[in-house]
């Protein structure tokens, strides 16, 4: 996605946040905690920039423009985690591998409330995995689970089924 893109798209998810707890304590009785879609961190321009080529050039674009998605409140919780926390885990190896249904190195940078973490293969940045709860030894994760699959052909798949997942929240209470 090119910048202008993710800017759109960055845009377009704010206001499907903010129209998804807009009724959330009338829906589910009780008031919404602090679901955002933050800012770009000063801070994390430098941790991306070194840690290139290692991370896809699709993720470090997405981290220009949006530092963290903190969506505990929708459905079952999604968090797109902050461009440091993604640089600290990739660059000290707690998960890097996947093996058993594919096989790649991989960048996480996403999860959950449910555990299962999603991540970009490496170098090209294609495709996004769903990585349910499973053994990890050594930053290799490795799992025969079929829910361990492809989430997205690419990242920027992924996130227009979050947007949409919000949207669909949104609307319906459920995704």
């Amino acid at each position: 996605m090119m910048q202008r893109d993710l800017v759109t798209w960055r845009e377009d998810l704010r206001k499907a946040v903010a129209s998804a707890v807009l009724d959330f304590e009338d829906r589910y009785g009780y008031p919404p905690g602090e679901n955002a879609v933050s800012e770009p961190a000063t801070a994390s321009a430098a941790p991306i920039a070194a840690a290139r080529p290692a991370l896809p050039a699709a993720l470090a674009d997405l981290y220009a423009v949006v530092d963290a998605v903190d969506l505990a409140d929708i459905d079952n919780g999604f968090f797109l985690h902050s461009a440091s926390h993604v640089v600290h885990v990739h660059e000290a190896r707690e998960l890097w591998r996947v093996r058993g249904r594919h096989d790649a190195d991989v960048v996480v940078f996403a999860s959950d409330g449910g555990g299962t973490q999603y991540a970009l293969a490496t170098p090209d940045g294609s495709p996004v995995y769903r990585l349910p709860p499973d053994l990890v030894i050594d930053g290799v994760y490795t799992s025969e689970d079929p829910r361990f699959d492809v989430a997205a052909p690419d990242l920027a798949t992924f996130l227009d089924r979050l947007l949409q997942d919000v949207k669909r929240f949104a609307a319906s209470g459920t995704s």
